[in-house]
């Protein structure tokens, strides 16, 4: 596998398979959904985000395992750390990569891109944007752990913090300086949070600036939106968050049209009720494994809405599985929607 588009890749000590993954998603990108990611083509995967300074105070990993647990065959995975003191990043890397699965990890991911609200006001996320001193600190006393681990660092940025302040290259070149294995850039300032287009000339920008992986990240969501971003910013990796929600097929729709010549493979998989339903279920299913069957058919509510997204009956269809109860009752809303959708499919 080796194209213009999609190729290998290394991070450190680290060699991915391909240059595509799984952004860090809050509800999402738990052990429930990253190994169907990675099934489908991603040669990353990331970890929601974990509070650096939650593990430090969290002795057996009691209240932060399903954030950080994973499935040793799903490597290649980062775990990813948020925070703003640089002891709480030192002290958590180590007791992580002392772990005995934990510490199988393939590495360990920075965030100071996120945007929320709760975790800004506490400085950490995308308010290290406004402390490059600070996040270059951070940095430091990550890579100087993960190091002794043998583990290469990395950092999730955004464009800067508002249009008046854009600092993603002045920070990719202290981050890089501070010895991070590679960078992930979100074209957007933490003002615009994921509304409005993402900035892709701002990663283009970072990728000139430095000489280490750079992933791109914010709306590829198709074949020609993410060979459009290789060609217009020459980023070595493309990062998938929101547009994989709900749609881990679009690993394949990715892997299958970047590595191929032939223009028919840019067209969007006809998914149908019979091709969604099994991985759907799949994916409730390791829910119900993690967090029991009340918890996991609440959670997995959310996730029905951007699965069925887009489909015959599917407004119809979400109105009804957010009153379900339980894995049954989920699977005989799913059922209904495949039956009604072949009617559709017949009379259309």
């Amino acid at each position: 596998m080796s194209t213009l588009f999609l190729y290998p890749l290394r991070i450190g000590n680290v060699r991915l398979d391909n240059n595509l993954a799984l952004a860090p998603l809050a509800g999402t990108s738990n052990l429930a959904f990253r190994p169907i990611c990675r099934r489908f083509g991603a040669g990353l995967t990331v970890t929601e985000l974990v509070s650096a300074r939650g593990v430090c105070h969290d002795p057996d990993f009691h209240r932060n395992w399903r954030y950080l647990v994973f499935d040793p065959a799903e490597r290649p995975i980062a775990i990813q750390l948020f925070g703003s003191d640089p002891k709480d990043f030192s002290h958590a890397i180590r007791r992580i990569l002392e772990h005995p699965l934990l510490g199988r990890c393939s590495m360990i991911d920075l965030n100071m891109g996120c945007p929320v609200n709760k975790i800004v006001k506490a400085g950490e996320g995308a308010a290290l944007m406004r402390t490059p001193d600070l996040a270059a600190w951070i940095i430091e006393a990550s890579v100087k752990t993960a190091g002794a681990f043998n583990k290469p660092v990395t950092v999730k940025l955004r464009k800067g913090w508002d249009d008046d302040h854009v600092n993603a290259v002045y920070l990719a070149r202290r981050a890089e300086s501070a010895g991070a294995a590679a960078l992930t850039i979100h074209g957007r300032t933490r003002s615009q949070f994921y509304g409005g287009q993402a900035d892709w000339s701002i990663i283009g920008e970072v990728k000139a600036a430095v000489n280490i992986p750079v992933y791109g990240n914010g709306d590829i969501n198709s074949p020609s939106a993410a060979r459009r971003m290789i060609r217009e910013t020459g980023v070595d990796g493309l990062m998938i968050g929101r547009a994989a929600r709900g749609n881990p097929w679009i690993f394949s729709w990715l892997t299958n049209a970047l590595g191929a010549e032939d223009p028919k493979a840019d067209a969007a998989p006809g998914l149908t009720p019979d091709d969604k339903i099994p991985v759907i279920l799949e994916h409730l299913d390791s829910l119900i494994d993690l967090r029991g069957e009340s918890t996991a058919v609440r959670e997995m509510r959310k996730q029905l809405i951007f699965y069925l997204s887009g489909t015959p009956r599917g407004a119809e269809i979400k109105r009804r599985a957010m009153a379900a109860g339980s894995r049954s009752e989920i699977l005989a809303v799913l059922e209904d929607w495949r039956i009604k959708c072949e009617k559709h499919c017949e009379h259309s």
